[in-house]
């Protein structure tokens, strides 16, 4: 039975031996979108606002890529809101870097410069993929910024982030 147990606690070893050389190698060759940190890459979080939706909940994964173009993705995901209806997705931005995003030019996101709604299904579900172009002129540069959700109809904002760090990669 002692040998059993020695030759369970040994496999178990060299699997998390295997699994962390596993890891290393695929952190040093790291994803196409870019390292952590800086901020070049974001997982947002929409929660709701005083008189919004109660249950409602957004993510938005905000990715640049590390290439030569200044395109940043938007993978818009929102539950929880009114069946079969529009919102749109918003930013805000300021370059006074300090963690409390004081923007008010709201910026409705979609297809470059065309905005793309994020329309729900019956069960108050959608999705949207959006992207922007970013100048090149900002390669390297920090805002806060910060996010929320429309209604596309009221323009009553229903769900929004907390203030956020964004590095342009370069």
């Amino acid at each position: 039975m002692r040998l059993f147990k020695l030759f369970a606690v040994l496999g178990v070893l060299t699997s998390v031996t295997i699994a962390g050389a596993v890891a290393a190698q695929a952190d040093s060759v790291g994803p196409p979108w870019g390292p952590a940190t800086p901020n070049f890459n974001l997982q947002v979080i929409l929660r709701p606002v005083a008189g919004g939706p109660d249950n409602g909940f957004g993510l938005v994964k905000f990715r640049q890529p590390k290439d030569a173009d200044t395109i940043v993705y938007l993978d818009v995901w929102v539950r929880d809101l009114a069946p079969n209806h529009s919102y749109s997705l918003q930013r805000a931005v300021d370059t006074n870097v300090n963690d409390e995003c004081t923007g008010t030019m709201w910026l409705t996101l979609g297809q470059g410069l065309a905005p793309q709604p994020i329309t729900t299904d019956a069960t108050g579900t959608g999705r949207a993929n959006l992207f922007r172009g970013l100048p090149a002129s900002l390669l390297g540069t920090t805002f806060d910024i910060q996010f929320r959700v429309i209604d596309a109809v009221t323009g009553a904002v229903v769900l929004e982030s907390t203030c956020y760090q964004y590095t342009v990669s370069q």
